[in-house]
C-alpha cells in the first residue's frame, strides 16, 4: 500500500483530511508544554515512593547480607536490624557531626578577613620580590571577600526566615518522608511476592525466549548496581572516618567539615578524592601552609590503604571495567546528569559492557571462530586436532 505521505491531495476530503491532520499538528505543539507541566507535577506527587524505592533497593543489600549470616534466611529480623543501623547512622550524623560541621562552618566564616589580609600579603611579597603587578589579584581578593562576607552575613540575617520557611515545610516534608519510609517496608518485606507478580506480567505480555532476556539482563543489572552502591558507600563511610581519626590525632582544624567532605565525594570513582581534597588543601592553606601539606599527606595516606587494600576487598570485581572505562564513563555522566550520573555511570557502562561481552561471544561461538577471529579446533566445520 502507497505511503499516506507520498499521496497528493486532490479531492476536498484530502484537503480536509490533510488540514485536519497541520490543525492536530499545531495544538499537540501549542498543548505539550502543558503536558510536559502535568506530567512534571504527576512525577512530583510520586516522588517520595521514588525515594522508598531507592532506599529500599539500598537496604535491601544489608538486609539481604543479615538474612544469609544472622537470621537463617528469614527477612523480618534482618530487615529490622539494617532499619536499626539506617536511623542510627542518621542520629550519629545528626548528633555528632552536624554540630561540629556548623562550628567548622562558623570559625571559616569568622576567619575570612584574616584569610584575606593573608592572600594580600602573598600578593605584596610577590610584587616585591618578582616585580610583577598584582593590582588585579588583589582587586579579585577583595570583590571575593566582600562577597562571602556578605554571603555568611546573610545567612544569619535570614536565619529567622529559613526557620518559618522550614517550620511551613516541615509538615510536608515529613509526611513525604513517611511515606518513603512505609514504601521501602512495603517493598522490602514484599520483596518476593512483587518479584513474583512483575515476572508473572513479563512471560505473559512477552514470548519465553525474550522474557528469559529480559530477566536475565535484570539479575546481570542488579548483581552490578547492589555490589558496586554498596562496596561505594561502606568505602565511603571507611575513607570519611579515616580522614576525621588521623586530622583528629593531627590536631587540624574543620576536621568533621573536611572529612565529611572527602567521604561524600569519594563516592565519585578516581575523581572523588581530588574534589573532596582540594577544598580542604586551600582553607588549610590559608591558616598556615605546613597544615596544607599535614592534610595533603593525610589525603595520600587514606587514598594509598584504600586503594591498594580496603577497595579492592569491598568492591572486588563489581564493574569488571578497565581504568579507562571507568574515566569515560564519569565524563560522559557528570556532561550529561551530573553527580548522579558520575556516581551511576559506571555500574550502567558495566552493564553495557557485560551485554556487549555475551553478544560478542554468542557472535562468534555461532561462527566457530575463537575470540582472535580463527576457527575454533574441535568443532564442528573446524579444524580438527591430530
Amino acid at each position: 500500500m502507497k505511503n499516506c505521505f507520498d499521496c497528493t491531495p486532490h479531492t476536498m476530503k484530502d484537503w480536509l483530511l490533510l488540514a485536519a491532520g497541520v490543525a492536530a499538528v499545531f495544538a499537540a505543539a501549542d498543548w505539550l508544554p502543558g503536558v510536559l507541566r502535568g506530567a512534571g507535577a504527576f512525577l512530583g506527587l510520586l516522588a517520595p515512593f521514588g525515594w522508598g524505592l531507592l532506599l529500599a533497593y539500598v537496604l535491601d543489600i544489608p538486609t539481604r547480607f543479615f538474612a544469609q549470616k544472622l537470621f537463617g534466611g528469614r527477612r523480618g529480623g534482618a530487615m529490622a536490624v539494617s532499619y536499626a543501623l539506617f536511623f542510627g547512622a542518621l542520629a550519629l550524623l545528626a548528633a555528632l557531626i552536624v554540630p561540629q560541621l556548623v562550628q567548622s562552618v562558623t570559625t571559616f566564616a569568622g576567619r575570612l578577613g584574616a584569610y584575606e589580609e593573608t592572600i594580600r600579603g602573598l600578593l605584596v611579597w610577590v610584587q616585591n620580590t618578582f616585580g610583577i603587578d598584582t593590582a588585579t589579584a588583589e582587586q579579585l581578593v577583595q570583590m571575593v571577600g566582600t562577597a562571602l562576607q556578605n554571603w555568611f552575613g546573610g545567612l544569619s540575617r535570614s536565619a529567622a526566615r529559613a526557620a518559618a520557611d522550614f517550620v511551613s515545610g516541615a509538615a510536608g516534608a515529613a509526611g513525604n518522608a513517611v511515606v518513603a519510609l512505609a514504601a521501602s517496608i512495603y517493598l522490602l518485606s514484599g520483596k518476593e511476592a512483587l518479584l513474583r507478580a512483575a515476572r508473572a506480567c513479563l512471560h505473559a505480555a512477552l514470548p519465553p525466549r525474550a522474557a528469559g532476556s529480559v530477566l536475565e539482563i535484570c539479575r546481570l543489572a542488579n548483581k552490578i548496581f547492589s555490589g558496586y552502591i554498596g562496596g561505594q558507600l561502606v568505602d565511603a563511610l571507611l575513607v570519611g572516618g579515616e580522614t576525621f581519626a588521623l586530622m583528629s590525632i593531627f590536631g587540624l582544624e574543620y576536621a568533621p567539615l573536611l572529612a565529611v567532605l572527602v567521604g561524600v565525594t569519594n563516592i565519585v570513582p578516581v575523581l572523588g578524592p581530588f574534589l573532596g581534597a582540594v577544598p580542604g588543601l586551600i582553607i588549610l592553606l590559608l591558616e598556615l601552609p605546613w597544615k596544607a601539606a599535614e592534610f595533603a599527606i593525610i589525603i595520600f595516606v587514606v587514598q594509598q590503604v584504600d586503594g591498594n587494600f580496603i577497595a579492592p576487598r569491598i568492591l572486588g570485581g563489581a564493574t569488571g571495567l578497565p581504568g579507562l572505562g571507568v574515566l569515560l564513563a564519569i565524563v560522559v555522566g557528570g556532561a550529561w546528569f551530573g553527580i548522579p550520573g558520575m556516581v551511576l555511570g559506571v555500574p550502567t557502562l558495566a552493564v553495557l559492557a557485560a551485554l556487549l561481552k555475551q553478544a560478542v561471544g554468542a557472535g562468534l561461538t555461532a561462527r566457530g571462530l575463537d575470540e582472535n577471529g580463527e576457527p575454533r579446533r574441535n568443532l564442528p566445520g573446524g579444524p580438527q586436532e591430530n
